[in-house]
């Protein structure tokens, strides 16, 4: 048998969640029993978050967190530290404008003013101060149509003289324009500069540093490492811009924007531009002729290395050094990832010194079912965008995790939080499948706390000791740990890689978004890993005619269209074609490129078809039917999951591996084997269900195949019904008869109820190979048949085997299901969620198989 499918049939697999734990000041004598809450949980680690926590690294916090380490050792946990005392990271508890107000954060900023001549003595007012310098003056020639510049300034800077700059205007329409180094333009007045070695280094000594000299004993046994939350280069619009200038759109190329800056960064402007860069600065602005593309380029390429080097890389050997890891993410929404202000500027490169990729999913940015569609969510823009959360933001995980060793295949996912309390155990599942079968096997659960009711961003899992859906959500952990397990230590096979659209959005010239293909391709059942130029510059290789970076395999590189990319790299794609490479390039080829294929975006899936690059497929169309396919060990494994919430999937999947396997339903507790005969294997999938299945060895000999069922016998009541509210609300709790199912919150129930509801009835049976189908139910159902407990179900099908307990005559059937909190507390996060019925639903069935 596969070792890791013994390992979790064995309740031996390890561990991939890392839950935050929420540090509230007050709550010291309690923190035991949360800590035991997130152990009973599934999970043996955990991240502390210092947000709510007043005291963070003074005495309060040492003493709290005394107890939580002591805890986790006694139990065998690990423990993460977030990294500041809130997020997002780079506050470093407040010691910047105490001890370091040097090391704020600096930008660059324009002023300009339009003038005409000739003019002779002219004179111009500035505004120095000591957190005002003045890099430049420059005067440029207008275009009369638009704010575009010429491409050759004149130097002013020589004719400053204190609070003025003298010139004698030459004839025409000329901006002059003043470049500021200034303290302005940032949000983040007290922060530190995460592209300056010495600003970063204010975080060290606020928060990894006292940690460390607290509980170094700790470190690299209880103590795993430190997590970073959604760092930012906190840039920001100094005055009105036009068009889109939301938090998520702040890029080059908009008046008005202040510009992350050092004395560093300039030196390496000025050499990637042959010298003289000052005079060129205007080009992030406005247009400066042909020029502009390269010194945009040029200035968001040092900016992101600078961010690599100084910050992500200098903490990550801080930690290395000391045993323990460094993990985290960056705000990725709406494509902010490769843009300014509130993230990095460049996904991989943000996050490049970590030992697990990081992303996160709140605020109902992934709905279930909604793959295709906008849709309203709790945020600055009151709409998701699903092209980038469905098709971009969790292969950017896995992607860099298959991409930089240190990371080990670890792609990690801060998830469920600030999605209200109607974000049920159900709804948690098909979230956690959507990142599975994307790639992420690293989980942080948002959240435990030790407060009940906490209105800060719910669910909280453990809410006071009295969630209804607890044992439900600790299955789910315990399923997710599971199928973590059976997915790693191997090299997931993917069709193809698309090119990361960073470069081309910087040059400001026309460009598609990498989520264009993607989309096409991931309905098409055609996997991909996302590549930045970073990797296709330094790491690619060509053998047997496909690409390769460390140990993947891409059968074709996909480019989405850019009119402009670096020479250096269509020099390097040429010879990478060259070696036997095959490169398409969606609807043209950037200016100077004659390599590649052209293509048009609605025929990517064809073309990676038609170059052999299609790995499982369907004999039917079915877009929302997503697949993993992991390799390893002599070993096929594929996670399917079915996400439509509208249609059942029942067609045949064509694998690459044909013969018999196994299929094991993980949430069900059953396992099959299976044949995919000449690799064509039929497959059923109630919608929102999961299955996994494993070719290659010998595994399927342990299990039966799967049950046919011929016959079918309602069950029909009457019930008697039992409720108990959570947190001993008001309900009435005497037994009642009902000849009906209906919901237990709706307009014949209680809309207040939260609790179990507990289904009591009998009826007749033989026994022989049997299921019972509960139907529908709201939302987590644990069943008891003749006294012998069958096991609890999170989410459709709601199928139970009661072969073994089936008996002769009448049989007692014993349901209870459980519903999420928000009927007692109807949060303001839970307006943007579907809130399912409360209780079971049914038809209520007994399925007989066919006799063999």
């Amino acid at each position: 048998m596969d070792e890791r499918l013994h390992d979790v049939l064995s309740g031996r697999e390890g561990n991939h969640l890392l839950p935050f734990l929420w540090m509230h000041d007050g709550h010291h004598d309690e923190l035991p029993a949360l800590v035991q809450q997130v152990y009973d949980s599934g999970a043996r680690a955990f991240c502390v978050e210092s947000r709510p926590h007043e005291g963070f690294c003074g005495q309060s916090w040492w003493d709290d967190m005394d107890v939580v380490l002591s805890e986790a050792e006694k139990r065998g946990m690990k423990v993460w530290i977030l990294d500041d005392k809130h997020f997002p990271t780079g506050y470093a508890n407040g010691l910047v404008p105490k001890k370091y107000p040097e090391r704020r954060k600096w930008q660059l900023v324009e002023e300009h003013v339009d003038v005409v001549g000739p003019a002779l003595q002219n004179a111009l007012l500035l505004h120095p101060d000591e957190e005002n310098i003045i890099v430049g003056v420059y005067a440029y020639r207008r275009n009369e149509e638009a704010e575009v510049l010429d491409g050759q300034p004149i130097d002013l800077t020589a004719g400053v003289k204190g609070r003025y700059v003298y010139w004698d205007v030459p004839a025409g329409v000329w901006r002059v324009m003043a470049l500021y180094k200034t303290r302005r333009g940032t949000k983040q007045n007290d922060y530190i500069h995460l592209i300056d070695a010495d600003s970063v280094k204010v975080l060290i000594e606020a928060v990894y540093e006292p940690h460390y000299a607290h509980y170094s004993r700790y470190f690299g046994n209880t103590i795993a490492g430190f997590f970073s939350d959604e760092p930012s280069l906190g840039n920001c619009q100094t005055v009105g811009g036009s068009g889109d200038v939301s938090m998520y759109n702040q890029r080059l190329g908009q008046p008005g924007l202040a510009l992350p800056w050092t004395d560093e960064l300039l030196a390496r402007l000025d050499k990637a531009l042959g010298g003289a860069a000052r005079g060129r600065l205007a080009a992030l602005w406005y247009e400066q002729g042909s020029d502009t593309p390269a010194i945009r380029l040029a200035y968001m390429d040092a900016l992101t290395a600078l961010w690599r080097e100084h910050f992500s890389e200098q903490l990550g050997q801080w930690c290395r050094a000391r045993g323990v890891e460094y993990i985290g993410h960056i705000i990725e929404d709406k494509n902010a990832h490769a843009r300014l202000g509130c993230s990095g500027g460049h996904y991989f490169r943000s996050l490049d010194g970590q030992d697990m990729a990081g992303i996160d999913v709140v605020l109902h940015q992934i709905m279930p079912g909604l793959a295709h569609y906008r849709h309203a969510m709790i945020s600055a823009t009151g709409v998701s965008d699903p092209a980038f959360f469905q098709y971009v933001l969790a292969r950017l995980a896995a992607s860099h995790s298959h991409i930089q060793p240190r990371m080990k295949n670890r792609a990690m996912c801060e998830i469920f939080g600030a999605y209200g309390w109607a974000e049920g155990v159900p709804m948690m599942k098909r979230l956690m499948d959507h990142m599975l079968v994307r790639g992420v096997n690293q989980f942080v659960p948002h959240a435990f706390s030790p407060k009940y009711p906490d209105p800060d961003c719910p669910p909280h899992f453990n809410a006071g000791g009295c969630n209804p859906e607890f044992t439900g959500f600790a299955k789910l952990m315990n399923y997710t740990n599971k199928v973590a397990h059976l997915l790693e230590g191997g090299t997931e096979i993917v069709s193809a890689a698309i090119l990361y659209h960073a470069e081309a959005e910087w040059s400001g010239r026309d460009y598609m978004l990498t989520q264009e293909p993607a989309k096409r391709l991931y309905d098409a059942q055609l996997n991909y890993d996302i590549l930045p130029v970073d990797a296709i510059m330094e790491q690619a290789r060509v053998e047997d005619g496909a690409l390769r970076v460390e140990a993947m395999r891409y059968p074709a590189l996909i480019v989405p269209y850019a009119a402009f990319l670096p020479a250096a790299f269509l020099e390097k794609l040429a010879t990478l074609e060259k070696q036997g490479a095959k490169i398409a390039f969606i609807n043209g080829r950037p200016d100077g490129c004659a390599c590649g294929e052209v293509i048009a975006l609605d025929s990517v899936a064809d073309y990676v078809r038609g170059i052999g690059g299609a790995d499982v497929q369907l004999e039917k169309p079915f877009p929302l039917l997503r697949q993993a396919h992991v390799r390893r060990d002599g070993c096929d494994v594929f996670m399917v999951v079915n996400e439509s919430m509208e249609e059942a999937f029942d067609g045949t999947l064509l694998l690459p591996v044909p013969g018999r396997g196994a299929k094991l339903n993980l949430l069900g507790d059953a396992c099959h084997a299976v044949e995919a005969k000449d690799g064509a294997l039929p497959l059923k999938l109630e919608r929102g269900e999961s299955a996994i299945l494993l070719f290659g060895d010998d595994s399927w000999r342990n299990f039966p195949p799967e049950h046919t069922f011929t016959r079918v016998e309602p069950i029909d009541g009457p019930w008697t019904l039992t409720l108990r509210a959570a947190h001993g609300m008001p309900c009435d709790e005497a037994p009642k008869r009902i000849d009906a199912l209906y919901n237990v919150t709706g307009p014949e129930g209680d809309d207040a109820f939260s609790g179990w509801m507990r289904y009591e009835t009998a009826f007749e049976a033989e026994p022989g190979a049997a299921a019972l189908d509960l139907g529908e139910v709201g939302e987590c159902a644990r069943v008891w048949l003749n006294g012998e407990d069958l096991g609890e179900r999170i989410h459709a099908p709601y199928v139970f085997d009661i072969s073994k307990a089936l008996r002769e005559g009448s049989n007692a059937l014993t349901v209870e299901v459980t519903n999420s909190l928000v009927h007692q507390q109807p949060d303001v996060f839970s307006r943007y969620v579907q809130i399912p019925p409360s209780g079971l639903l049914g038809p209520v069935r007994v399925l007989h198989a066919a006799e063999t």
